[in-house]
């Protein structure tokens, strides 16, 4: 069954997403249930001054903004927020595939990192309570001296709640809403926005926080789910769902 699948990335991702989809002949509307305010740390632009040092980056909020100085190392997660510092010309030292727990193992155990060498570790200050950044933060002080904070806050759309109210609208020329979320935080403020109250629809999870916190949020309703691996494209998961597929809670 076609739906019109709702995009709930930052701007202007939402849109570019959705430009693409309807591109391959999908039913698409960005509607963000996030927006990002950027915050400054002065040190990200020292890394390296004092000694070896890392940046690690697990979102591609942060990559996308990031400034890096030459010569410093980089650790990503792969193959999203890796690509997008790539694009940026920024070469990427260190990767791994999973999320921050993963990501924070790989460089733990990088033999060429000796004992003590700085990490800087920039994220979102929602991101600065999750188990998996808590996790990631414990492995690398293990033997590395970690620093963090949170340069971009993450909050709800001002208008998140009457955009939502519209999908309740029927609309004979528009498929019934299907929705994909990329982080918890656009599942916290569709859920605190009513978004729950709709009429259930697929949903597709990119990430595996995303998942948790879908399992912790989502009524037994809205089961229809699969969790999507970064590495293929985003339409395999659409498609899958659309022709009856599902993988439960």
């Amino acid at each position: 069954m076609p739906h019109t699948w709702v995009i709930t990335k930052s701007q202007p991702h939402a849109d570019s997403v959705a430009i693409q989809l309807r591109r391959q002949g999908f039913g698409a509307l960005a509607l963000p249930c996030i927006e990002h305010q950027w915050l400054d740390w002065p040190e990200l632009r020292r890394i390296g001054a004092t000694g070896p040092a890392i940046l690690f980056v697990t979102s591609r909020a942060a990559a996308a903004r990031v400034e890096v100085p030459m010569g410093a190392w980089v650790a990503a997660i792969a193959p999203t927020t890796s690509a997008t510092l790539e694009a940026r010309g920024i070469r990427v030292t260190i990767s791994a595939h999973g999320g921050a727990r993963e990501l924070a193992q790989t460089v733990h155990d990088h033999a060429a990192l000796a004992d003590g060498a700085e990490v800087f570790y920039p994220t979102s200050d929602v991101a600065l309570r999750q188990p998996e950044h808590l996790a990631a933060v414990a492995t690398l002080a293990q033997r590395l001296r970690v620093q963090t904070r949170a340069v971009y806050s993450t909050v709800a759309p001002a208008n998140l709640g009457p955009e939502l109210a519209a999908l309740r609208q029927t609309d004979a020329a528009r498929a019934p809403p299907g929705f994909a979320f990329w982080s918890p935080s656009a599942i916290e403020n569709f859920s605190a926005a009513g978004g729950f109250s709709l009429e259930p629809g697929p949903a597709v999870l990119i990430g595996g926080s995303t998942e948790r916190c879908w399992r912790e949020r989502a009524p037994p309703t809205w089961r229809r789910t699969f969790k999507h691996d970064a590495e293929t494209p985003l339409e395999w998961s659409l498609r899958f769902l659309e022709r009856g597929g599902e993988t439960g809670r």
